[in-house]
């Protein structure tokens, strides 16, 4: 009979699971990045038709959450999720099977709800166990860990593609998210400290409504939500601009893919240094209005050189800086929130998400056969996340509160 040991707070073993429970939706989606031209080929349908399996993962993951951050809050942090990566394990299984279009969707679309339950109950975890400046600091860290994922993913899923074929990639998604089922119900610990309420739909409506009606939270949350959106234009734009517009190798465009999560994980590990001393608003601002400038940068470059040369630096910047922006952000949205930490937390996965889902929209739909829509998508994205800050989040620290665990 198996022994169930929690994890210890703050140990490096928390912090690694979590890490690797954050990274399921960018294993999702950037492990198969290298192989969206084979499955366009294999399944008979142009490429931008298979660009619609990053869309209906991303608007899943980001609809479903506003059900998980509830249910958190109800049930506990730890059955929801054994629940989300049990799901998401067996749509990944699906996803190996599929033989057509129309099933992979659907096998994407229940991959993406299974997953959606990690983002929800990592940023609640942290948020039950610290606030403030040092929530940051612990989203750091754990961002710093799950990036290691994403940077080999591209790496990885090239190389299964090349030996393999794409289906085998599905079928390592369906085994991390068996091992990671199996983690969960053996050590990760119930981290939920208040008396669970009744769950019912208008106790859901009214914890959305309080955490909606703070206007510094949400500010902070829009900037953090275009912040990485732009990414997700990068995503769903690079393969084609990398692979078949500039006409890198499937193998280099892992390499330079990997380029933008290296600088994300370095920028989160100086984020986690200095957090304590320089402060939330002072961070996201400065980042903020850095990302903006970087994102309008891109797009004068593909409308004058359009050079890969120029084009991949700027890119590298732009998706690096949501190291300094991400963990902030989110902890600046939920440390107002005791109680309803999971609703936060849900509203803040869902509009990252939904507003990725519809920049993914946008570039498909302004797909010309260059580089322009991704670049104009991400300046866009840039710009509307600086104001966001500047115009809605009051330019003052945030809340900090509490910032040991709860004993």
């Amino acid at each position: 009979m198996f022994l169930h040991r929690p994890l210890a707070v703050d140990s490096t073993a928390l912090i690694l699971l979590l890490g690797a429970l954050a990274a399921t939706a960018p294993l999702a989606i950037d492990m198969y990045l290298p192989a969206l031209p084979a499955m366009a080929e294999g399944l008979n349908r142009p490429i931008n038709q298979i660009q619609q399996t990053l869309t209906v993962f991303m608007l899943g993951y980001a609809l479903c959450q506003l059900i998980y951050g509830p249910l958190s809050d109800r049930f506990g942090r730890r059955p929801v999720m054994l629940f989300g990566m049990m799901l998401f394990s067996v749509a990944s299984l699906i996803c190996t099977l599929a033989v057509d279009l129309e099933q992979l969707l659907l096998a994407r679309t229940l991959q993406a709800l299974g997953g959606g339950a990690a983002s929800v109950v990592v940023t609640a975890l942290v948020r039950d166990l610290y606030r403030g400046e040092a929530a940051a600091r612990m989203m750091s860290l754990v961002v710093m860990s799950m990036t290691l994922a994403p940077l080999l993913a591209p790496l990885v899923g090239g190389q299964v593609l090349l030996w393999f074929g794409w289906r085998t990639i599905f079928l390592l998604l369906t085994l991390l998210g068996a091992v990671l089922s199996l983690v969960i119900w053996l050590r990760l610990p119930e981290t939920r400290q208040t008396t669970p309420q009744r769950f019912s739909l208008r106790r859901m409506l009214c914890d959305y409504k309080q955490v909606l009606g703070h206007r510094q939270a949400m500010g902070y949350l829009l900037c953090g939500s275009f912040s990485t959106a732009g990414m997700f234009a990068f995503i769903t734009a690079s393969p084609f601009v990398y692979i078949e517009y500039y006409g890198v190798s499937e193998a280099l465009y892992g390499l330079l893919f990997g380029c933008n999560i290296v600088l994300m994980m370095l920028l989160n590990w100086v984020n986690s240094r200095i957090i304590m001393r320089t402060g939330l608003a002072t961070m996201i601002g400065r980042a903020s209005l850095f990302q903006a400038i970087i994102g309008m940068l891109l797009l004068v470059s593909v409308l004058v050189l359009d050079q890969l040369a120029a084009l991949f630096p700027l890119l590298v910047l732009f998706v690096g800086c949501i190291g300094l922006l991400g963990a902030n952000c989110s902890a600046a949205v939920v440390s107002p929130f005791d109680r309803t930490a999971g609703s936060a937390a849900a509203i803040l996965g869902t509009s990252r998400f939904l507003i990725g889902g519809l920049t993914a929209v946008a570039v498909s739909l302004l797909h010309d056969e260059t580089a322009l829509p991704m670049a104009m998508v991400i300046s866009l994205c840039g710009v509307i996340g600086y104001c966001c800050f500047l115009f809605i989040a009051s330019p003052t620290l945030v809340d900090t509160g509490p910032t040991s665990p709860p004993q």
